[in-house]
């Protein structure tokens, strides 16, 4: 991994396109699965990875991490996030002992707790995907319909509750009730229409 797919200079693990012979230096959170899934030795790493994040402007969204920076109209693309992929970056970095490493981490899961709140608050309802560009919308793109009450969203959201519900806030309600409400909400998602 360390080889072949690790870029010192860009701070990330890319994939290998062996079409072409190179590294497929597109943004993708995935770049960062090598991270959460701990496949590194130098704990400098972390730090490369949120240089890597910054380099890429990825921190400046305030409703999510993209799922790519390619606006092509696909669902796996921007200006959609997934749940899956917060979970994967925020957990990666968390490894870090970093406090500023950690301060970006609780940024990042209250972005994505925020969005997931301000949607449910309009729309009653948790999405597979957000835009993240539209002020938090639910996501589109793709071959079908955006879905309401995926089982990565809430358990996404109820990790980062679990972790970080002490301290998150949703703009307009205090610490306290924002874990309560959001809470209520994923477990009446959850539930048969």
């Amino acid at each position: 991994m360390k080889a072949i797919l690790w870029d010192e200079e860009k701070g990330a693990w890319f994939d290998y396109d062996l079409e072409n012979g190179k590294k497929n230096q597109e943004f993708y959170p995935s770049n960062l699965t090598p991270l959460w899934a701990g496949c590194f030795s130098d704990p400098a790493v972390v730090d490369k990875v949120l240089k890597y994040l910054e380099d890429n402007q990825i921190l400046t969204y305030q409703h999510g991490i993209p799922t790519s920076l390619r606006n092509t109209g696909q669902q796996w693309d921007f200006p959609n996030a997934w749940a899956p992929l917060q979970d994967l970056v925020i957990r990666g970095l968390a490894k870090s002992p970093s406090p500023r490493t950690q301060k970006v981490v609780f940024q990042l899961a209250q972005n994505w707790i925020r969005t997931n709140f301000d949607v449910y608050s309009r729309k009653s309802a948790m999405y597979e995907k957000y835009d993240i560009n539209n002020g938090g919308q639910p996501g589109g793109g793709g071959e079908y319909e955006v879905q309401e009450g995926f089982g990565w969203t809430n358990g996404v959201a109820l990790m980062l509750l679990d972790c970080y519900g002490d301290r998150l806030s949703s703009g307009a309600q205090t610490a306290v009730l924002l874990p309560h409400c959001l809470t209520a909400a994923l477990l009446l998602s959850a539930l048969p229409h």
